[in-house]
């Protein structure tokens, strides 16, 4: 059975993730960052898929913590043959208000942790000539967002990164793609009222807010054989928001 780790899994786009992936018989790792105990993590998830499903409590914008977690999902899990890379946090402000330590929470949780998470698995798909990683970025690394400078900066590291890193895994095999979400209907809305959200909505050519669910199906085929052929892509899934 394939074993799939999953950093930020335990809610939002994430923990849509990690479900999708059970219920197709994955084994599954993921990591999150709350100091709540496992057990009552997997009371979030369907009964059903919880035996095929491992939390990790680990911070992963720190190297040291990835680096345990990691070793941790291998030797209770085995191999990791596909890496989901979702940690994603924002902060809004004019970039002349952001203060040093919030610039490093947001660099540091959102390409810090794909680049950590990297470093620890690629040597072992490389060794085995096989493995597929995929990031959660968004539309904003493409076309920025206004106060969201840093958010939007880190996003753009991270289609940078896999372009990059799908270049240079691609002769052992290893396939590196993202996934660039639009609006989705998770808890970083919460900033906004109904009504914003209907308009942002409205302003979307298919005239909805996406789901977890609608990432999670894309996470799965660009990680799966059936992109086989694919790799270095930005896939984006925002209803024709950025077209």
């Amino acid at each position: 059975m394939s074993h799939v780790l999953v950093s930020g899994g335990s809610r939002g786009i994430g923990a849509s993730i990690v479900s999708f992936f059970a219920k197709k018989n994955y084994n599954v790792t993921f990591f999150y960052q709350s100091r709540i105990d496992p057990k009552d993590i997997l009371e979030r998830f369907d009964i059903g898929i919880r035996d095929r499903l491992l939390p990790i409590i680990c911070d992963c914008s720190i190297k040291e913590e990835v680096t345990e977690g990691v070793r941790q999902a291998i030797s209770m899990n085995g191999d990791i043959d596909i890496l989901v890379s979702n940690c994603g946090v924002s902060i809004s402000g004019l970039c002349s208000d952001y203060t040093y330590e919030e610039y490093r929470r947001v660099l540091d949780t959102n390409f810090g942790s794909l680049f950590f998470l990297t470093q620890e698995v690629v040597p072992n798909m490389v060794h085995r000539k096989k493995g597929s990683i995929v990031a959660i970025s968004s539309m904003w690394g493409q076309t920025g967002s206004s106060y969201e400078s840093l958010y939007s900066a880190s996003k753009g590291a991270i289609d940078a990164y896999v372009k990059s890193l799908a270049k240079e895994l691609g002769p052992s095999s290893i396939r590196v793609n993202a996934v660039s979400p639009g609006v989705v209907n998770t808890d970083m809305l919460n900033v906004y009222s109904e009504k914003d959200k209907e308009s942002l909505a409205q302003e979307t050519p298919l005239e909805r807010l996406g789901e977890p669910l609608d990432i999670a199906k894309a996470v799965h085929f660009l990680a799966t054989d059936e992109s086989s052929f694919v790799t270095g892509q930005i896939l984006g899934v925002n209803g024709g928001f950025l077209i």
